[in-house]
């Protein structure tokens, strides 16, 4: 099992840790948003598909959009959700 860490904004109950099984960096988080469908419209697109612009750590690296296809979360890690943000 792996670790998975969201912001408290992103789920009423408050509830900030969750549990996935281990995999390929998009199929823990699909499986995550499939298990618990408020976070499907903050991580999923319309086709089930991981959104890019969302900020994603395996441990406490940041994982570049560009190799997130090919990152293994491995069982033990913690997967920290980060939240968009935007501005100027």
């Amino acid at each position: 099992m792996v670790r998975i860490q969201v912001p408290s904004v992103w789920n009423p109950e408050g509830r900030t840790d969750f549990e996935a099984d281990e995999g390929p960096l998009p199929e823990v988080i699909r499986r995550f948003a499939e298990a618990y469908p408020v976070m499907r419209r903050r991580l999923l697109d319309a086709a089930g598909e991981p959104l890019l612009y969302v900020n994603v750590c395996v441990g406490d690296e940041l994982i570049p959009r560009h190799l997130r296809r090919d990152t293994v979360v491995p069982a033990g890690a913690t997967v920290t959700i980060i939240a968009p943000m935007a501005g100027g």
